[in-house]
């Protein structure tokens, strides 16, 4: 099955849909957030500066910041519907001080090189138009000691039953992209729905 068009628009830039979004999908992204904490807190991690490069409603660094309370955390994203929202669920956890949310564009990041200690991606690969482009720029902006973590949907068996998974990359399609782009060497892990693309300074 070839990777279909995204029945969703690429911009989140309606508030109903934004909600929607949250709704549907709130419980598993929170998932992720906790599952990159324990990955980095089993690598050592302990803080620093973090960006997460399509941030939507935040849960991520949400997760994160709890996980680290000493991060300076940023959250970027074009859809200001998700960025509203995101900033009253970061402001009912009490993390004001401690995350920021910007709109900015993935593909084109307005940090200077060599600026955070953990980039995180979520579900952005298959999303944006020029995914290299992102990749390259996210790679631009990271510590050469710094750490990625990427992770998004597997068009796999679950394409064939939810339309979601048909719009997402197979796994050895992923890694064609990867490969095209600047990004450091890593290490590929899958679960069912899932894979991560996770580089860590000290493997």
């Amino acid at each position: 099955m070839d990777k279909q068009e995204l029945f969703h628009p690429r911009v989140f830039d309606n508030r109903e849909w934004a909600i929607g979004y949250y709704k549907r999908n709130s419980k598993n992204i929170t998932r992720v957030g906790k599952r990159f904490a324990s990955l980095l807190k089993e690598k050592g991690f302990k803080g620093g500066r973090i960006l997460d490069t399509g941030c939507g409603f935040a849960a991520v660094p949400i997760e994160l910041a709890k996980a680290f309370p000493d991060a300076d955390i940023t959250g970027i994203d074009l859809g200001d519907p998700l960025l509203d929202l995101g900033r009253e669920l970061i402001d009912k956890e009490g993390l004001n001080k401690q995350i920021n949310l910007i709109k900015g564009n993935v593909e084109k990041l307005d940090f200077d090189d060599n600026s955070f200690d953990l980039i995180v991606n979520t579900f952005m690969l298959h999303i944006v138009n020029q995914p290299v482009k992102m990749l390259n720029e996210t790679e631009r902006v990271a510590k050469k000691e710094g750490n990625i973590m990427l992770t998004d949907l597997n068009r796999g068996f679950f394409a064939l039953m939810m339309k979601k998974f048909r719009t997402s990359y197979t796994i050895d399609e992923a890694l064609a992209i990867i490969k095209q782009s600047d990004i450091r060497k890593g290490k590929l892990s899958k679960g069912l729905f899932w894979y991560d693309y996770l580089c860590f300074s000290h493997s």
